[in-house]
């Protein structure tokens, strides 16, 4: 998994400074702001913030090699619209403050070019922060598209 991003986190930032409120998405059920506490949580649940059931790791470590393959030899750009999204990271929230959800995420995003090392990753195991910043970097660009943010 070492092919790089399409984007830097902070080409990502430069992106995600065009989106409003009023955005409309290509595709999928969330407004602008729930996409962005969508984002928000999954790089929580990605740097292991997120305590997740243990059969969650038993599939990831079993079968979840399979899917970072895929995931790593696919543009995010062609990454398959409408996925189950798992409870942890589903927003449901219509009332979430847009401006104060998008400060987090660019806090968050500018957090993760700092991550170094290893990262215990709540489904797939101990993980480099390489591998953790391009899954992550590949969720946002996958959001970002469905925005028409790229």
């Amino acid at each position: 998994m070492s092919k790089p991003s399409l984007f830097t986190i902070e080409e990502l930032i430069i992106k995600l400074n065009s989106l409003n409120k009023e955005s409309i998405p290509n595709w999928g059920l969330m407004n602008s702001s729930q996409m962005i506490k969508h984002c928000s949580k999954f790089i929580d649940l990605y740097l292991g913030k997120i305590t997740l059931p243990f059969w969650y790791k038993i599939l990831g470590v079993s079968i979840g090699r399979l899917f970072l393959l895929y995931i790593a030899n696919k543009s995010p750009l062609d990454t398959p619209k409408n996925l189950k999204t798992d409870g942890s990271i589903k927003i449901s929230d219509e009332t979430l403050a847009f401006n104060s959800e998008k400060e987090i995420l660019k806090q968050k995003l500018n957090n993760l070019s700092k991550i170094e090392g290893h990262i215990i990753n709540p489904i797939y195991g101990k993980m480099g922060s390489d591998k953790i910043k391009f899954l992550i970097t590949h969720h946002t660009i996958h959001h970002f598209n469905q925005f028409g943010l790229i």
